[in-house]
């Protein structure tokens, strides 16, 4: 059983001074998110090694757990301005994994049930099934191939206190290449298909089909070290076209392309940076003002200075979309450092620390309607204490600091 115990000032400030204000320092009155689960080992029971069942229950205690915005009246949506509430989360589910010879299949079928006390109204079914096929060819080219379906909540994003439920398909295939002992092709294929189903109609925009392309090739080294070079390439269509004040409808549709440098490298025998970089095109099927041009960049570096201690910085300059969603996006520019420290071998410590910037300036137009504002900036701090007493039960606490 893991229980954690988390201390949040207002989980949706995270996001929130993007959607209602300038960003400027501010505090919060502390909630308070107890979860109660069982993680899988705990229930899984192996039929001939080739199916696992698992199980688990969650129990949340949160003081805004609709993500209500500062500012926004709750009363006229749900009759009253206090917005704690207590959910119960079920979730069954089964494992498949089968080797056949060299190939490798892999499934994960699951299905949640989440209960709210007083908000009643957002109860909710969760669906989750996906599938992979690891394979190979000879002895140089292997890679995936497989599919998922998700059917959820969608986030109390765009409309707090609004049960969306939201639809996710997304098909895939990859390869990979080693046509020399230094050398490697890779590509990959991804669609992604979005689809929402919720009462309020303007919501519609959010729904699109993306095709994602990708090929590179890398140098590999004597030591297992790459360097080399990666193009992306993003198409999005939103299906749903936005009126505009003249009264003819926005295409909401891009492409992006991207071309990338990667780097993965071990600096020491304790030590290891990954590193992605290059140049991003984004041009919209309307509003030039929306397009992009531009360098994105992500570092990572892991240490682990002894056997019991490690620490990670990350550091990023990005565009994204809030949760991949909007054709809308900000250039986030931030970093973080995640020490952790493994003081027994049932009782691990672990830290979260990071500080963003996220810039709306000129990426946020009047065809999402959204209030994104313009500069902000979000600081996160978390520990973690997880016990473990034997395998398959667990015991974590958490607190959680959100500026």
């Amino acid at each position: 059983m893991e229980v954690t115990l988390t201390n949040i000032n207002q989980y949706f400030t995270r996001i929130a001074p993007c959607l209602t204000r300038p960003s400027r320092l501010q505090s919060f009155l502390p909630g308070i998110l107890l979860l109660f689960f069982f993680n899988q080992p705990a229930f899984a029971v192996v039929i001939g090694k080739v199916v696992q069942p698992f199980a688990s229950y969650t129990f949340t205690a949160d003081d805004n757990i609709l993500r209500i915005r500062d500012k926004m009246d709750p009363v006229p949506l749900l009759g009253t301005n206090n917005l704690f509430d207590m959910s119960h989360r079920f979730t069954g589910g089964l494992l498949f994994e089968k080797e056949i010879s060299r190939q490798r299949l892999t499934a994960n079928l699951n299905w949640t049930h989440t209960d709210f006390e007083k908000f009643n109204q957002m109860d909710n079914n969760l669906k989750n099934l996906n599938g992979n096929w690891n394979w190979f060819l000879g002895n140089r080219l292997e890679g995936n191939m497989g599919a998922s379906y998700v059917q959820s909540l969608a986030p109390f994003l765009f409309q707090p206190g609004i049960k969306n439920i939201r639809t996710e398909q997304r098909e895939f295939i990859n390869a990979i290449w080693r046509f020399h002992p230094s050398w490697n092709l890779h590509g990959d294929y991804t669609r992604y298909d979005l689809s929402t189903d919720s009462p309020i109609d303007r919501l519609r925009f959010l729904n699109r089909i993306e095709d994602r392309f990708e090929g590179g090739i890398d140098y590999v080294t004597s030591g297992r070290n790459t360097v080399g070079i990666l193009f992306r390439n993003k198409i999005g269509d939103f299906q749903a076209r936005v009126p505009a004040p003249d009264g003819s409808f926005i295409d909401n549709g891009y492409d992006q392309k991207e071309v990338m440098a990667r780097i993965n490298w071990v600096v020491t025998a304790k030590s290891r940076l990954l590193w992605t970089g290059g140049w991003v095109e984004r041009k919209n099927a309307s509003f030039s003002q929306r397009d992009f041009s531009g360098f994105n960049a992500r570092m990572i570096y892991a240490w682990e200075p002894t056997s019991k201690l490690g620490l990670t910085i990350n550091a990023w300059r990005e565009t994204a979309a809030m949760q991949q969603l909007t054709a809308s996006f900000s250039l986030n520019t931030g970093v973080s450092v995640v020490p952790s420290w493994n003081i027994t071998q049932k009782v691990a410590l672990e830290g979260s620390f990071s500080y963003e910037t996220r810039e709306f300036s000129r990426f946020a137009v009047l065809t999402d309607p959204l209030p994104l504002g313009r500069n902000n900036t979000i600081r996160n701090a978390a520990v973690k204490l997880t016990y473990t007493p034997y395998l398959g039960l667990q015991l974590s606490a958490s607190v959680y600091i959100i500026i």
